[in-house]
């Protein structure tokens, strides 16, 4: 028995009633979460070590029992001297016999509602886990077992129950409540508590000073004689045969008269004591001969394994490094600090350790095994197979690695190999835990989930410790609904390896499903505490939005900049919710369709994710939802929105996602009207574990009857279509190319009437008349733009550094047209704007084990621009020549820009950020490069296609109590160049129609500017602060404010950039409330700031006021949010006069 074996642990919109006979049909079709049922029909005997018998009835005659029979009620089961037999029950209770036991299987009853568990110890020891499906309410008993001298009522709960040699009944509870009674009366056990309850006399409660020692006999633990003899084995052989016969207690009696002086016989009597569960025992018999560390070597490296178990790891440790003071090269020293190593979640000293062994003992199966279990944990699936393989060769029969094996070809997607192997495992070692558990994931990710759950109840029923069954157990209850039993379950593994933070994570993402924010902060803050000793996230389910990440918590309760620095720490480009969970933060879409494109690379079958009850792991299953919405600005549309999405396991796992939007506007102020309709389709799929494909397209179209005071009988359409598509190639965890190309093109065209005083009186002026009415014809408005790109990258970890580098090729051209004609005018302008741009780029990031973070990016950059643009005005007047202006310009780049970035570590959760950063946007509309610098993005809000842009930014993050701090001092710089000059096709804009195309996500952040600048250059100085406070699990507060000071450079020096203001501040406040429901309110005030760069078009200060409210069933079926937003102080004083108002209803199966 090892002690790594123990702990290990891997880590849209539709209407209602119209379509209801639709919901009920596709419900149905797509099938909703299974009930949890029982693990077996019948009592099943999962695990005996010497003999057990059984009978049918009390007159029957005993017959011998085997692993995997299964017990009819009223059968009755017993073990003999020196045996152990696990059980596992209708109801998924575990329970375990210690020798000498006899137990009555009883029959289930209905009482109260409730099904409950009977049994009847007869004599011996028992203990047990209940965990019967969990009841909403329940109060009462779910199992009862009786006794000669008690009755005892359990809910579900960790137990012991003892028929001690007088016939009195002993109690010991690890965890919940139980009660016990007898005629002469009853008391209720709490954890950690004991009762006897003795014939004649009530039971009496009293408490254990450690009441965990009393189970420690309920254990894996099989001797290992040949092992631990070591030299003596031959001098030791008659009693090492009656060990391996099964004879422990003739070999104790044996071995006891020589222990004191003999070290052979003391860790072979040392091994017997710790398979009948008396560590106390052990220790005292290993003691004399460790001699702290400088004694016998098998008895230093036993006695490690003794304390261990006995949670005394740091005293192991301490042991174990005296031992190899001692004796550097000892093999059992150096397997006990490897495996002492992976208990610390330290896997470099693991790892050395073991390859210190196989320097000089290249055939040690143990160390090789040993390296294969680091590398499966982490899914660094090439070592794994290679060391398991290695371990297979030199002991082709070796069960534990076999199922290790397995268990790395489940992690990594194959599925069918790894069943195989350990359906072949199983057939020969029923009872082998860790292929149980192993078997189990791989019903999961096949969507087996309560089959799994029967194999991970197995696992547990024989293992208690190991922590893997009991994360996967958590998962299968979670989607079988069991929620409270899930909790337990994730409890309990985060216990048993408490460096691992998945389990938090896990607890996190239950708590965020249940709406209680408070309660899945606190687990996300465990999990951040976790997340050096990370294995791997590969088997965490993420959804679009990056939910499994450690900051998804905090965002649900708006505290944005929290949430954005756990992010930043968890930061990891080998990982999808990293990307996914930045995308949602980013409020420019350059930036937010980076972090996208690299999640949906990374992760491609994330568009299968459930849009309920999150999975956790990733598993097969077909979703729906359907919403209807209602908006209210100046305009009114009512939306309507199907999304189907899902994934498949076999033959390989494949994603789909596709979503139709459906939705009719009217203007208020007006007669102007809009259809517009868009549809997703997105698809990736994972062929092998080291490819993932990748692919993504939208079409949107938008028609609209413009009957507005410039634009009073006019017609708007509006095209966008766009198909990305790339894949991801995992050379191993730590090693993975990306590769995405994409197309999109963009076209808005108008045509009607035109109303423009402003024309007609600069008509009039300049030729001294007054002929030219306001009233024109709008004769061709129309505006394109044509990008595609092609982007490659690869990362990877080498010599202590993360290092990345890529190369892009992005092309973008923007053509546009104005011809206006006011008789007899005719105005013609012409734009054409072309971008060819090629980045390569690298990048180094090292970290220390402190924290520290240094940063250095290089990006050569080239950018080829040009730009025509032309203006013509023609007369009707015959002999008049048109008046012709054209203007062109060119630039070429040929640049080396830099990014640094420096991270000092101040205190846990508390860091210094400083970032320098020089950067030519491309012409993509995304990039596989870094967009950050340490943590810090580039500010892709304020630069255009082709522009240029340089920052310092220097920036405090601070984790203080119940709060949390962020403070800057920022200063940036801007070159738009070409693409920032104005023309009267740049300036002729239609955005009456924008709702229809953009529906922000009310839960994502909100950026400070409240429309994207236009403007050729200028610098911009700020400074801000923050404060984020939770002050209870149901409220939350955030508070911002900062300041800018801008000025335009060149052309229009001196002026303000536009929608930037002096000043600005925000509160924003959040509760939870029972009944399933989330509150907002925010207010922002921003003071005066321009929507040119010429600064003619003030927006006055005030204060712009907000709630939200959001509400689910309990099922997460059904789902209402109302939005209440830019409720302003002044009608002047927002972007847009109107409060914002939003309803929408959404049904999800």
């Amino acid at each position: 028995m090892r002690l790594c074996q123990i702990r290990t642990s891997l880590g849209a919109r539709a209407p209602a009633t119209p379509l209801l006979a639709l919901v009920v049909a596709l419900s149905a079709a797509f099938g909703a979460a299974r009930p949890a049922q029982a693990a077996t029909e019948r009592t099943e005997v999962v695990y005996l070590v010497g003999k057990g018998e059984r009978r049918e009835s009390p007159n029957a005659a005993w017959v011998p029992v085997a692993a995997s029979e299964k017990l009819a009620p009223g059968a009755i089961v017993r073990t003999l001297g020196d045996s152990q037999m696990a059980l596992v029950m209708p109801d998924r209770s575990q329970v375990r016999l210690n020798q000498n036991s006899q137990l009555e299987v009883g029959s289930q009853q209905q009482q109260s509602g409730l099904v409950v568990s009977v049994l009847r110890l007869v004599s011996g020891r028992i203990w047990s886990l209940a965990r019967p499906p969990s009841v909403r309410g329940e109060t009462g008993e779910r199992i009862r077992l009786t006794t000669p001298t008690a009755t005892i009522g359990i809910r579900g709960t960790d137990w012991e129950v003892e028929i001690q040699p007088d016939g009195s009944t002993q109690l010991v509870v690890l965890s919940g409540v139980v009660e016990m009674s007898n005629p002469q009366g009853a008391v209720t056990v709490a954890s950690g508590e004991a009762a006897v309850s003795r014939e004649g006399s009530a039971p009496v409660k009293f408490v254990l000073v450690n009441p965990s020692s009393r189970v420690q006999w309920v254990s894996s633990w099989r001797p290992q004689p040949q092992r631990w003899a070591g030299n003596d084995a031959q001098r030791l052989a008659p009693i090492i045969r009656r060990i391996d016969a099964g004879e422990y207690s003739g070999a104790e009696a044996a071995l006891a008269p020589a222990a004191g002086s003999d070290a052979g016989s003391a860790v072979l009597l040392a091994d017997l004591m710790l398979q009948r569960g008396d560590l106390d025992a052990a220790q005292r018999v290993l003691t004399p001969h460790a001699r702290d560390g400088s004694g016998d070597p098998r008895a230093v490296a036993l006695l490690a394994q003794v304390l261990a178990r006995q949670d005394r790891i740091d005293a192991a440790q301490a042991l174990v490094a005296s031992g190899l003071r001692q004796n550097p090269r000892n093999v059992e020293l150096q397997l006990a600090e490897g495996d002492l190593a992976i208990l610390q979640g330290d896997a470099a000293r693991a790892r050395a350790s073991y390859q210190a062994i196989l320097r000089d003992q290249p055939d040690n199966v143990d160390a090789w095994y040993g390296v294969g279990l680091i590398a499966s944990e982490r899914e660094q699936v090439g070592a794994a197979r290679s060391a398991l393989g290695e371990a297979l060769r030199r002991s082709p029969q070796n069960g534990r690695v076999q199922a290790e094996l397995a268990a790395t070809e489940t992690f990594a997607g194959n599925l069918p190999q790894g069943r195989q192997l350990l359906e072949s495992v199983l057939a020969r070692e029923p009872s082998n835990y860790q292929a149980l558990t192993a078997l189990g994931i791989n019903k999961l990710k096949a969507g087996q989930t309560s089959e799994a759950l029967d194999d991970f109840l197995r696992a547990g029923a024989i293992e208690p410790r190991y922590s893997r069954a009991w994360l996967y157990s958590g998962v299968a209850l979670y989607q079988l609904g069991e929620r409270k039993r899930a909790i337990e379950a994730f409890h309990k593994a985060a216990e048993l390896d408490a460096k691992d933070p998945v389990p938090h994570m896990y607890l996190g993402m239950v708590e965020i499903d249940a709406l209680d924010p408070g309660a899945a902060i606190a687990e996300s803050r465990a999990a951040q505490e976790r997340m050096p000793y990370l294995k791997s996230l590969n088997q965490v389910a993420n959804n679009q939005k990056g939910s499994a990440n450690v900051g998804s918590s905090l965002t649900a309760f708006g505290l944005e900049e929290w949430a954005d620095f756990y992010a930043s720490e968890a930061y990891s480009p080998y990982w999808g919710g990293s990307h996914l969970f930045r995308a949602d933060r980013y409020t420019g879409k350059f930036n937010k369709n980076s972090e996208l494109f690299k999640g949906y690379l990374t992760e491609p079958t994330t568009f299968g994710a459930s849009n309920r009850d999150a999975t956790l792991i990733p598993s097969p299953g077909h979703y729906g939802r359907l919403e209807a919405l209602y908006e209210r600005t100046d305009w009114q549309q009512g939306a309507l929105i199907g999304t189907f999405n899902g994934m498949t396991a076999t033959p390989v796992p494949l994603a789909y996602f596709i979503s139709g939007d459906f939705a009719k506007a009217d203007a208020r102020p007006d007669d102007s009207t809009g259809r517009s309709r868009n549809f997703t389709l997105g698809l990736g799929a994972r062929p092998t574990y080291q490819l993932g494909l990748f692919a993504f397209a939208t079409d949107t179209q938008l028609r609209g009857k413009l009957r507005s005071t410039q634009l009073p009988s006019d017609n708007l359409d509006q095209d966008e279509k766009r198909v990305d598509v790339g894949l991801n190639f995992k050379i191993d965890p730590e090693n993975q190319l990306w590769l995405k190309g994409g197309k999109g093109s963009q076209d808005n065209s108008v045509n009607g009437s035109l109303f423009s005083p402003e024309i007609s009186a600069t008509l009039n002026t300049a030729f001294s008349t007054n002929i030219f009415k306001p009233l024109g014809t709008l004769d061709s408005f129309f505006s394109t733009v044509d990008q595609d790109d092609v982007q490659f990258r690869h990362s990877f970890s080498a010599i202590g550094l993360q290092w990345s580098w890529g190369v892009e090729r992005s092309n973008q051209d923007q053509n546009g047209g104005l011809s206006t004609t006011f008789a007899p005018a005719r105005l013609d302008n012409t734009q054409h704007f072309t971008i060819r741009a090629t980045d390569v780029w690298a990048s180094a990031l090292y970290k220390t084990a402190a924290g520290h973070q240094a940063q250095v990016d290089v990006f050569g950059q080239k950018s080829e621009q040009h730009r025509t643009d032309v203006d013509q005005l023609t007369l009707a007047i015959p002999g008049i020549q048109p008046a012709l202006v054209p203007t062109s310009g060119d630039r070429d780049y040929n640049e080396v820009n830099p990014r640094l970035g420096f991270k000092w570590q101040v205190a846990p959760s508390q860091a210094v950020r400083f970032a320098w950063q020089k950067w030519r946007r491309p012409a993509s509309s995304s990039t596989l490069s870094p967009v950050d610098t340490v943590g810090i993005p580039v500010n892709d809000r304020l630069v255009s296609a082709g522009g240029k842009y340089e920052r310092g930014r220097v920036q405090y993050d601070g984790e203080l109590g119940s709060g949390f701090v962020r403070a800057y001092a920022d200063h940036e710089r801007v070159d738009n160049g070409l693409g920032g000059r104005h023309t009267a096709v740049s300036d002729f804009q239609v955005t009456q129609l924008e709702s229809l195309r953009n529906r922000p996500d009310i839960f994502a952040p909100k950026s400070e500017l409240e429309d994207t600048p236009q403007f050729q250059e200028g610098r911009s100085d700020s400074a801000g602060i923050s404060y984020n406070r939770l002050f209870s699990r149901t409220h939350a507060m955030a508070f911002r404010y900062s300041w800018h000071r801008t000025e335009q450079t060149g052309a229009n020096s001196g002026l303000m950039i536009p929608f930037i203001p002096r000043h600005f501040a925000q509160i924003d406040s959040q509760w939870s409330i029972p009944g399933q429901w989330l509150l907002g309110a925010s207010a922002t005030w921003r003071s005066m700031r321009y929507r040119d760069d010429l600064n003619t078009k003030p927006i006055k200060a005030g204060w712009s006021l907000g709630g939200t409210a959001y509400w689910e069933s309990l099922d997460k079926h059904h789902s209402v949010h109302l939005v209440l937003d830019n409720v302003l102080s002044d009608k002047a004083a927002g972007n847009r006069p109107d409060a914002h108002f939003s309803a929408s209803y959404a049904y999800r199966f």
